[in-house]
């Protein structure tokens, strides 16, 4: 084989395992959230967005994933929770690269959220009262998106609003919830901040984090 055939069959190659490595395949289906994020609680981790911003971000402690494929008892569960919450007719194709893609969700669905600390935090917030008047909330729920047909993408969108204005609408379906504090403590250091969530089957997950706001 000339050397200028080897080339062109070395190009050849690279451009298949290229195409090989970026596998699209297309999923039809009744409903857009395709993954439920099941958990039963939650975990918390802190940071600093920008000098002197602290923030929380919250997650599901060890969730199970109830997918569209799912099998068994699992995929009753999943055909369930998308009855429950109306997600049946979004008779669609889904674009999937290397088996990743769709919308996922968690649950349960979260009713309300209180956060304190476990030490005075100023004039205003003892200890063990509530920060959420300090806080902003910014989430990305798929609920009213589902709710309204699937017509308003923008409903999709990641939005912030004060936290005492967030409603169980907002805390439904969720794919993030991050919060800000608007104020810093007026004694810099470590405090024991406390998240609590209770959801639409009664319960409530409790997680806490140490943040330093001397940091």
């Amino acid at each position: 084989m000339t050397t200028r055939a080897n080339k062109l069959l070395l190009l050849l190659t690279g451009l298949l395992l290229l195409g090989s490595c970026n596998k699209v395949t297309h999923v039809y289906s009744d409903s857009y959230i395709m993954d439920y994020s099941i958990h039963n609680n939650i975990e918390l981790m802190y940071g600093e967005r920008v000098k002197g911003e602290y923030w929380l971000y919250l997650s599901p402690l060890e969730p199970k994933h109830l997918s569209y494929d799912s099998k068994g008892k699992d995929k009753i569960i999943y055909d369930d929770l998308c009855k429950k919450h109306n997600d049946l007719s979004y008779c669609r194709e889904v674009t999937f690269y290397n088996g990743v893609g769709g919308a996922g969700a968690l649950y349960p669905n979260y009713t309300s959220v209180l956060i304190t600390s476990n030490s005075n935090y100023d004039e205003e917030h003892p200890a063990g009262t509530p920060l959420n008047d300090i806080i902003i909330c910014e989430y990305c729920s798929s609920y009213l998106y589902v709710l309204g047909g699937y017509a308003d993408e923008s409903l999709l969108d990641v939005k912030t609003k004060p936290l005492l204005e967030v409603t169980d609408d907002d805390l439904a379906l969720l794919g993030l919830l991050n919060f800000f504090f608007t104020q810093n403590p007026d004694t810099s250091g470590r405090h024991d901040i406390t998240v609590s969530v209770t959801t639409d089957d009664g319960r409530t997950f409790t997680a806490t984090c140490t943040m330093d706001f001397s940091e």
